[in-house]
């Protein structure tokens, strides 16, 4: 009975996998021994036979991948706290799929997301569809009403296209590439490819298998300067002639980050697809950008970005986009530096026009996540010492040591030392014109090492992510009043990095209703047997 029954469960999984697949068939047998050849077309033609011949993929007109994953938030520069091994916060990206156009060289990617951790805002929780395109030097995104704007970045997607085993092969077969530099790694046989764009890749060769292992490429990151991307391939199977992997994992040169997991459910070959052609309301560049566009988070070249400058009160001033300019009696500090490159080297040219012959030497950074330190690299190219909690500075100076070779940042271009004043509790800068108290933040379950600030005179309070980060749901939102009790503080006016300026009265009207919402968007998931990440809601 039991043999029965194991024998009944294997035909059924086979069946199941036919069904998943589109009917997977058998691929030719890999080659045996090590990689053959010594040039680095003979090892590209190698992983061809291996994948199922250069005839068939060369003959493939589409496929589809279908599965699941989950992505490393802010590139894993979202966590509790700004050490390496804190526990990453992760987004899920459910119905899955990338379309690869072959007889176009089109792709496009589908998915849904849902932060698997307390966002605040509904957004995050909405699976809504992102359905991003490239068509050629063309990025795109469909609206669910299929309303389609300019948008993205045609580089970054075409190297994501290219994290496909058969995809990367195909193309180091097409005669308008380059292929180079065979060698030897960790007994895996790599060969570079020059894509006939200009995009460079490396394709790493498994033997005696002949598989392609993976896949590296490099980009551009504001906060990272540049990052490497090598994505794994695992578990090839058989679909319609050619051999596909069931996973992949995208790492990041960057503490080992598991960037992307991608889990296969299927692949559907050669089947009707959707004409993805960009239509002619995208086929002219943005504004300000290229056909080809530039990478993902791309350092920009020095632009005019408009800011403006609005004074709070004596010798405090506002700049656009939520950056605070404190005066000193011989110097000008910043509270916070983000928003990228080009609008922190625009906002510390703004803030030098303020009272000219006090330079600008520092900045405040609230907490280490990647939204609020995008332009921390410039930062620190402009000279300015970085002061913040004394474990942000452990990623701050990985962050601002970083190289880009290929896209340089000015950092990269004129590299300056990384200066930092740790605050553990407690930090005041005082002298004969101003007094700033810099606290930590407690009780506060989004950020465990940040700081605000506190301007005694003025009785401001100056911060991000505490109170102002969401209108919608308030996670952690008696963390502004605890914080202010702890400190036994006088707050007439709170000055947030993300909102208007409020007062003490507009703060409270705000966050109360967010509190409300937290707690009934828990009770309606626990109502479902949905144990949703932060439920039940911890706020009072």
């Amino acid at each position: 009975m039991r043999r029965q029954f194991f024998k009944f469960a294997t035909v059924l999984a086979v069946a199941s996998l036919g069904v998943a697949s589109g009917r997977a068939q058998n691929a030719p047998a890999p080659g045996a021994g090590q990689v053959p050849g010594t040039t680095p077309r003979q090892a590209i033609d190698a992983a061809a036979a291996a994948l199922g011949g250069a005839d068939r993929i060369g003959a493939l007109r589409n496929f589809t991948l279908i599965g699941y994953g989950q992505y490393a938030y802010q590139n894993g520069g979202g966590n509790i706290t700004a050490l390496p091994d804190a526990p990453l916060k992760l987004i899920a990206a459910n119905d899955y799929r990338r379309v690869y156009d072959l007889e176009h060289g089109r792709t496009r990617h589908l998915e849904r997301r849902n932060d698997l951790f307390p966002f605040a805002a509904y957004g995050g929780h909405s699976f809504a569809l992102q359905n991003q395109v490239l068509d050629g030097a063309i990025a795109y995104n469909l609206s669910e009403q299929g309303q389609a704007t300019r948008g993205g970045d045609a580089r970054d997607r075409r190297m994501w296209m290219h994290t496909n085993p058969v995809v990367a092969v195909r193309a180091a077969l097409d005669p308008g590439s380059t292929l180079s530099n065979r060698r030897r790694e960790d007994g895996l046989t790599l060969v570079d490819l020059t894509l006939k764009e200009g995009e460079k890749l490396t394709l790493a060769i498994r033997p005696p298998s002949n598989l392609p292992a993976w896949v590296r490429w490099s980009g551009p990151n504001q906060n990272l300067g540049e990052v490497i991307y090598t994505t794994h391939f695992y578990g090839y199977l058989p679909f319609s002639g050619v051999r596909l992997p069931m996973g992949y994992t995208t790492k990041l040169d960057w503490r080992d980050i598991e960037f992307l997991k991608l889990y296969v459910d299927g692949y559907v070959v050669d089947a009707q697809i959707e004409d993805m052609a960009a239509p002619a309301s995208v086929t002219s560049p943005a504004p300000g950008q290229a056909a080809g566009g530039r990478g993902r988070g791309a350092a920009q070249p020095p632009g005019a970005a408009a800011v403006q400058i609005t004074p709070v009160a004596r010798g405090l001033w506002r700049i656009t986009g939520g950056t605070m300019v404190v005066e000193f009696a011989d110097h000008m500090t910043l509270f916070e530096v983000g928003g990228g490159a080009d609008r922190v080297r625009a906002v510390v040219a703004a803030a030098r026009t303020i009272v000219p012959s006090k330079p600008v030497t520092e900045a405040i950074v609230s907490h280490h996540h990647f939204d609020h330190t995008a332009g921390l690299r410039q930062a620190v190219a402009e000279g300015l010492t970085v002061i913040s909690r004394r474990d942000n500075g452990v990623i701050f100076r990985e962050m601002t040591s970083r190289p880009a070779p290929n896209f340089p940042d000015d950092l990269a271009r004129n590299p300056k030392p990384f200066r930092f004043i740790p605050v553990d509790d407690h930090l005041q800068l005082k002298d004969s014109n101003m007094t700033l108290d810099i606290y930590h933040v407690i009780a506060n379950s989004h950020m465990a090492d940040a700081v605000f600030a506190y301007i005694p005179e003025h009785q401001i309070m100056i911060e991000g992510d505490i109170a102002t980060a969401a209108l919608d749901l308030q996670w952690w939102g008696d963390s502004w009043l605890d914080n202010i009790a702890y400190r036994k503080l006088t707050v007439v006016k709170n000055v947030p990095v993300h909102m208007d300026i409020m007062t003490t009265e507009e703060v409270i009207k705000m966050v109360n209703p967010g509190i409300q919402r937290v707690k009934e968007f828990c009770a309606q998931h626990l109502a479902k047997g949905n144990y949703f990440p932060g439920c039940p809601a911890q706020v009072r």
